[in-house]
């Protein structure tokens, strides 16, 4: 239980709670019709932590570790639905993002981005949906890992591709999709 609780319990108002959510998983058997919940379970903390120990090998190349990230949130969006075939990638990151997120991530990401124009709107929540699924695409098709940034912690950074600042930390990214994940968990615990 230890690598899914130090993974999980810093999402959890207490370590009870965190281990509760967990046993509820890993108790599942797979004959059991909500099992695809522990599934969704392991997959959240595998994925997510490659996402974490990408900066050891390839250190300020976010956009890696959007791509694990975005295909976090699709692996997970496709395993609610029951969905097993190819394609829909762009249709199953939107759904995750606007089903799983609670309205304060959603808050979050939506003013997370703005446009590089005065007065800097922000681009708004489907926008910076699209932008961080165009990443993982820039990767996956391109080969580019390298031209976007997020925010320091120091500053905000521009882009130059899209032409937008990102005045959000990946971190907060991270745990907001980390977030969207255990409530798509939780939806399926909930439905046995």
């Amino acid at each position: 239980m230890e690598p899914w609780l130090s993974f999980y319990c810093p999402h959890f108002v207490s370590r009870t709670e965190a281990e509760g959510f967990i046993r509820a998983c890993e108790k599942l058997q797979p004959s059991a019709p909500n099992h695809i919940a522990k599934i969704m379970m392991h997959q959240t903390q595998r994925l997510v932590s490659i996402v974490d120990g990408l900066p050891k090998f390839r250190p300020h190349q976010e956009p890696l570790q959007v791509l694990f990230l975005v295909m976090c949130a699709e692996n997970i969006a496709k395993l609610h639905d029951g969905f097993s075939e190819e394609g829909k990638s762009r249709y199953y990151v939107q759904k995750f993002f606007e089903k799983f997120l609670s309205n304060p991530d959603k808050d979050t990401l939506s003013h997370g981005f703005k446009v590089n124009v005065d007065p800097l709107p922000s681009i708004g929540f489907n926008k910076a949906v699209d932008l961080l699924y165009d990443i993982r695409c820039d990767v996956v098709h391109e080969g580019n890992y390298t031209d976007f940034a997020f925010h320091d912690g120091h500053m905000a950074m521009v882009n130059t591709t899209p032409n937008v600042i990102a005045e959000i930390q990946f971190v907060q990214v991270r745990d907001i999709v980390v977030r969207g994940c255990i409530n798509a968990i939780n939806d399926k615990l909930s439905k046995p």
